[in-house]
């Protein structure tokens, strides 16, 4: 890269080169010298030895008795006449009426057309030779043979010698810098007192804008609204002036007429200079009271820094290292002849890696301009141009409302545009901060739950995703949020956080699932792919972020693709008026199952399968069981269907919650409608089932089919599945209910054997399983005469898993062994500690004294061969041989 003298010179070169190319030695207009200036005086002038000599009139001013000779006496009296000294009166009077008149709120100071015709055709011959302008050439005779000597090689054009200073600006000395700076304002309030633009403009200016009025920088104003209709010529030398006056708003003229009321109100304490007026307008362009005129201009200076990073004097000198490590392919940062809006869209592409944080807080600042506004984002705006034309002409720009608009168009867009608009959803699915709708919605809900959550990577997004159901949460940012969830649902590549985690996993088992081209989504097929083989899926931060998704599945229906565009009828006929969220739309469908499609029935009844393993994706469960899950099974890790199991088995304790025993008992009795609704049950027979009730799986009904046949099956099931088979039917009648899909068959033995001696039975979980595995004891002894079990409910009661016989074996010899050494102790001592009944039984303790000692003693001992018990237990000691337990008899199967 060039050091500061070598790249001014490089400047000089370029800016000279220019001139030659121009053909810069055509002359400007002639100065009109008025009427009452015949008798003039003039002198020759040779300051600066570079530049021929000059003839000056009125020692270089204006002539006090022509066009102006109003305006002075009344605004300008006292002044002297020379160097300047009545022209720059009177340009201070045009400049103030250009701000009063843009303002509309004052009387602006009148100025004739004639008179301020006269200045600027001063101020355009002062321009064309230095000579000619005496202050300026006083003030740089040092800097213009120090930077400027470089006539002999190019030889002198009319110009040159300002052109050069111009360029060198930053190097000059201050009196010489503000002549100069003098001068730019002349050249940006009319472009003819810029030779060089003036020349390669004027054609363009006079097809393009015939009739727009010289002065307050309306020329220049129209050029750049019609740039894509300008010569080369006029192009460059348009760009090179807005690249010199970059840095400071007042050689901005249109934007500082348009925007001086914004400007006192918003931006008051802002010195010019180093484009920091400019950027407080850009910060406070979308605020209350900030005129339309005024944001339209800085829209305009925006869309020309995304298309040209150095008219961004900050991100051109912040960044420059960063430009040339990463995006130096794109040519030399101070090029003049390079106009790439790749530069910026390299920055943003390799944020991340921006070394410099004031660089990459500039890129950031950018691309969250893309995000916002089509017109700050190049590729989109110019692939999508026609299609935006098309489809969202109405669609005002700003606010993300044209990115919206195309997305809900994404499939009448054309290719490329589809193409661009999918990868620039792509590129902002990290950031809250390029999510700007969601952004404004949600700044409330950023400071109250994720204030201390850092941008990017999504985690504020996240953060909202996960406090979205708090009480307090704002309507219109949980409608953000959801919004986002339902695009990141229809491709796995805009749900960044999974993305990211799940590439490898992806790549391995859901590479071949889709193959898009032209940005069409997946249409959640990759997301499907991934919940289908969770369990082959090896990272644990991307099962994590599958299951996150289908959270968001199960919570809203329009984040399963697939689901929402196979039950999008349905919903329509029987859940239109059940707000989204919660899981409410899926109850409603399940609701309907027997009137659902059968595509939507498969769907729901796939999504009931991802539910039934973990108890995270059960809102409503989850939302009712709230406290019961923290009493007795907080120790509980979710998945593979452990907290629902555990849930299940705690049902008959007495501080179990009612609802949340209804809600416990109403997915059990679900479960017997469909084997796959068992999770531990589905992996355990997934082999038998294959082999010996495939027609019954394959009728995909709702019957209980694949159950019944197992059972029918059950001494060729292996182990594993005869014992899950045994705990599902043992569960079914620890929750019977008359009418039961699974118990169906030993409902008038229910009635006829339990119901008939205790009506209330049935309330009370697991009441009926114990009664009816009674009377199959009590069947199986040959003195029985009472009524038996029928045969089907006999077969069906023998498969239920029965409790743990040998556990209650074991905690019965331990009361005995109690009992007896307490017995023990009465007949030595006399002593009375057992309260007995008539026939004798044991029915309480009593212990004083020293036989309490004693009692506690005898306890504790007891409690010693409990532990050491369960220790060789643990350490896996054969059991004592003798020990014999039936569980089942081999009935007719």
């Amino acid at each position: 890269m060039f050091s500061r003298p070598g790249l001014v010179a490089a400047s000089l070169i370029i800016a000279f080169a220019g001139i030659i190319i121009a053909g810069a030695d055509t002359p400007v207009p002639a100065p009109l010298v008025p009427a009452q200036a015949k008798g003039v005086t003039t002198k020759t002038v040779q300051e600066i030895s570079l530049a021929p000599a000059a003839e000056v009139a009125n020692n270089d001013d204006i002539d006090p008795t022509g066009n102006c000779l109003e305006e002075i006496k009344l605004h300008c009296d006292g002044f002297s006449v020379g160097e300047g000294a009545l022209a720059d009166c009177v340009s201070d009077l045009i400049a103030e009426s250009e701000i009063q008149e843009a303002e509309s709120d004052a009387d602006p100071p009148s100025i004739s057309d004639a008179c301020r015709e006269e200045v600027y055709q001063y101020k355009i011959s002062r321009n064309t030779n230095i000579n000619r302008n005496i202050p300026l050439a006083k003030a740089c005779k040092v800097d213009a043979e120090k930077h400027c000597n470089i006539t002999w090689f190019f030889g002198y054009k009319s110009g040159q010698i300002i052109s050069c200073l111009r360029v060198a600006k930053d190097v000059l000395a201050p009196a010489c810098a503000k002549q100069i700076f003098k001068l730019q304002i002349d050249a940006a309030t009319d472009f003819r007192a810029d030779p060089d633009l003036y020349q390669n403009c004027k054609d363009d200016a006079a097809t393009l804008c015939e009739d727009v009025k010289y002065g307050g920088g309306r020329v220049q104003a129209c050029l750049r609204d019609k740039r894509m209709q300008l010569s080369w010529g006029c192009e460059e030398q348009l760009f090179r002036q807005e690249l010199e006056n970059a840095d400071d708003i007042r050689l901005s003229v249109r934007l500082y007429l348009m925007c001086i009321r914004e400007k006192r109100k918003f931006c008051a304490d802002v010195e010019p200079g180093a484009a920091k007026v400019k950027d407080c307008l850009e910060e406070h362009r979308n605020a209350d009271g900030f005129g339309n005129e005024c944001r339209d201009e800085v829209n305009k200076m925006i869309e020309g820094r995304v298309r040209e990073f150095r008219l961004d004097s900050r991100l051109r000198k912040t960044c420059k290292t960063d430009i040339y490590n990463m995006c130096a392919f794109l040519g030399e940062v101070d090029n003049l002849d390079v106009e790439d809006e790749s530069v910026v869209r390299c920055l943003q592409d390799y944020m991340n890696e921006i070394q410099d944080s004031a660089c990459r807080a500039l890129v950031r600042k950018y691309k969250e301009l893309a995000a916002e506004d089509i017109r700050f984002d190049v590729p989109l705006a110019e692939a999508c141009f026609d299609d935006r034309q098309r489809l969202c002409a109405n669609t005002p720009p700003g606010s993300a409302r044209v990115f919206r608009c195309m997305i809900g168009n994404r499939d009448r867009l054309s290719p490329l545009c589809r193409a661009t608009l999918f990868d620039e959803e792509i590129r902002f699915s990290e950031n809250i901060d390029f999510q700007y709708p969601m952004k404004v919605a949600c700044n409330k809900e950023l400071q109250k739950y994720c204030k201390d959550v850092a941008h990017g990577e999504a985690r504020a997004i996240r953060c909202l995703q996960d406090n979205k159901d708090e009480q307090d949460f704002g309507a219109e940012c949980r409608r953000q949020v959801e919004l986002y969830e339902n695009e990141a649902a229809n491709d796995y590549r805009l749900n960044y956080r999974l993305n990211k985690e799940c590439r490898d996993d992806i790549e391995l088992l859901c590479g071949s699932v889709c193959a898009t081209e032209d940005g069409a989504t997946c249409g959640g097929t990759v997301l499907r792919c991934l919940t289908e083989r969770k369990e082959e899926i090896k990272r644990e931060s991307c099962q994590r972020e599958v299951l996150y998704f289908e959270k968001m599945e199960v919570e809203n229906f329009n984040n399963d693709v697939i689901l929402a565009a196979a039950c999008r009828d349905n919903v329509q006929a029987f859940c239109s008026d059940v707000e989204s969220g919660d899981g409410r739309v899926h109850e409603c469908l399940r609701a309907h199952r027997a009137n659902l499609s059968d595509a939507c029935r498969r769907e729901e009844l796939l999504l009931e399968e991802q539910e039934a393993e973990n108890v995270e994706l059960r809102p409503g469960l989850l939302r009712i069981c709230r406290t019961e899950r923290r009493a007795f099974c907080t120790n509980v890790s979710p998945g593979q269907a452990r907290v629902f199991r555990c849930l299940a088995e705690k049902m008959s304790d007495p501080d179990f919650g009612e609802e949340c025993r209804k809600e416990i008992t109403s997915k059990l009795l679900r479960r017997q409608a469909n084997w796959k609704l068992d999770p531990t049950l589905r992996k355990a027979c997934r082999t038998s089932v294959s082999t010996l009730c495939a027609p019954e799986d394959a009728a995909n009904s709702e019957e209980g089919l694949v159950y019944k046949c197992l059972a029918n099956h059950y001494m060729d099931l292996d182990n594993g599945c005869q014992k899950e088979l045994g705990r599902a039917v043992h569960m079914a009648f620890f929750v019977w209910a008359e009418g039961a899909i699974l118990t169906s068959d030993c409902d008038e033995d229910v009635k006829n054997l339990c119901l008939s001696v205790r009506p209330n039975m049935a309330s009370t979980p697991g009441a009926v399983g114990q009664c009816l595995a009674a009377q199959l004891e009590e069947s199986t002894k040959a003195d029985n005469t009472s009524p038996r079990l029928s045969d089907k409910c006999s077969a069906l009661v023998d498969v239920a898993e029965p409790p743990n016989m040998k556990q209650a074996f074991e905690a019965s010899l331990t009361v005995a062994l109690l009992q007896s050494q307490l017995s023990a102790v009465e007949a030595t001592t006399g002593l009375t500690m057992l309260h007995r009944d008539k026939q004798g039984n044991a029915q309480a303790l009593t212990l004083t004294g020293w036989t309490a000692l004693l009692g506690i003693a005898s306890m504790v001992l007891l409690v010693l061969w409990g532990i050491n018990y369960a220790y060789w237990q643990y350490r896996g000691v054969p059991e004592q041989a003798g020990y014999t337990l039936v569980v089942k008899g081999k009935g007719g199967r």
